[in-house]
């Protein structure tokens, strides 16, 4: 199957599985809750019961409507929710101007550069139909020379340039829904397994709307556990493939396929994946490797934090290809299952790189890449 005939029936999935979600939802507390609560005081009154729930309570149309509010729903508020936390900085800082030269090499708009105050190196991008917009931690610029950060840049530009921004941000939003409506769903279970650990709205919930809550476990979690597994499924397929397309894309645009593979190798080395929440960890996606979205506030001075262009922060590609060597014969960083051998949001940095050494290597012979 073709690349793009497999990413239009990842789509198409995504797309249903919205559509199912919806139509779910509507049929569990529209029809099934009603039906079991009118059919059980009806049995005890009369000793009988017919109850029809092979229907919906509304029409195909307002299904269709609620579909395309939810989609744009996600839209609106997945771009707004990852950009929480976050503010415009100077637009004449170094990794700004880089950005915009990148983007007239690609002819897309210029996106918004966000950099915030953190010491996770990350570096992901988000966006919707009209806009995108690129966010940059300090870690990222102080653990990356020049070179390494405007391949990093690159990489985000040319997500921008496939078009893939809008529909990553979408499809992790997704995961995170299904997720945590799964995990709502059974607010039950874990009053009774684990009480003590509710939140204040579980503990409210199960207080005033216990019956609700019951129901919900019994009738409702049972539809919506095989979500968060198609959507994950979805979420991989189309992350692994946008990444590789997104590494080619850059090494085209700066020419250096290694000075990608080191700033990969670097980050390998230098994050972690979140462990504690898997639904918040699904917008690790996002990101060049699998980490945390960073967040906080916006650095005023970033190009201060960019390493100088030449001397022994600006290595030769003899010296990347050393670089990229030695660390791929060696015992790769994080080899508990971290960044380097991949997740299911990305794929292996060491494939990823290995991947880049053959551009490399196309691009020293010059062939087309």
């Amino acid at each position: 199957m073709s690349f793009r005939l497999r990413i239009c029936g990842v789509l198409a999935v995504l797309v249903a599985l919205n559509a199912l979600f919806v139509v779910s939802l509507l049929w569990a507390y529209g029809v099934v809750v009603p039906a079991v609560v009118a059919g059980t005081i009806v049995f005890l009154q009369h000793g009988t019961a017919s109850v029809d729930i092979l229907q919906l309570p509304v029409s195909w149309s307002t299904v269709a409507i609620l579909v395309g509010l939810f989609l744009a729903a996600q839209i609106y508020y997945g771009y707004r929710r990852v950009l929480s936390g976050t503010t415009r900085g100077d637009a004449d800082h170094e990794a700004a101007r880089i950005v915009r030269r990148l983007a007239m090499t690609a002819d897309v708009p210029e996106p918004t550069v966000r950099l915030v105050d953190a010491e996770e190196p990350s570096c992901y991008t988000v966006g919707r139909f009209t806009d995108a917009t690129i966010v940059v931690s300090s870690g990222l610029l102080e653990q990356l020379d020049r070179d390494e950060l405007e391949a990093v840049l690159a990489h985000e530009v040319a997500h921008i340039a496939n078009r893939d921004v809008t529909l990553m941000t979408i499809t992790t939003l997704f995961v995170e829904i299904a997720d945590r409506a799964y995990h709502s769903a059974q607010l039950a279970r874990r009053a009774i397994t684990n009480p003590g650990n509710l939140s204040a709205e579980g503990r409210a919930a199960v207080t005033w709307f216990l019956p609700l809550v019951a129901l919900t476990y019994v009738f409702v979690a049972p539809l919506l556990w095989v979500f968060p597994t198609i959507a994950d499924w979805a979420t991989r397929t189309l992350s692994h493939a946008r990444e590789y397309a997104a590494d080619a894309g850059a090494a085209r645009m700066t020419g250096s396929p290694l000075a990608l593979a080191t700033a990969l190798t670097t980050l390998a080395g230098e994050t972690t994946a979140p462990t504690t929440d898997l639904r918040v960890a699904k917008t690790q996606a996002l990101c060049i490797v699998p980490t945390k979205l960073v967040t906080g506030t916006s650095i005023d001075a970033a190009s201060s934090a960019v390493p100088a262009a030449d001397g022994a922060d600006n290595p030769t590609a003899a010296q990347r290809r050393e670089q990229v060597r030695t660390w791929l014969e060696g015992e790769t960083p994080a080899t508990t299952g971290g960044a380097a051998l991949g997740t299911g949001t990305h794929p292996p940095v060491k494939r990823r790189v290995m991947r880049l050494q053959d551009l490399a290597g196309a691009l020293e012979r010059g062939e087309s890449t």
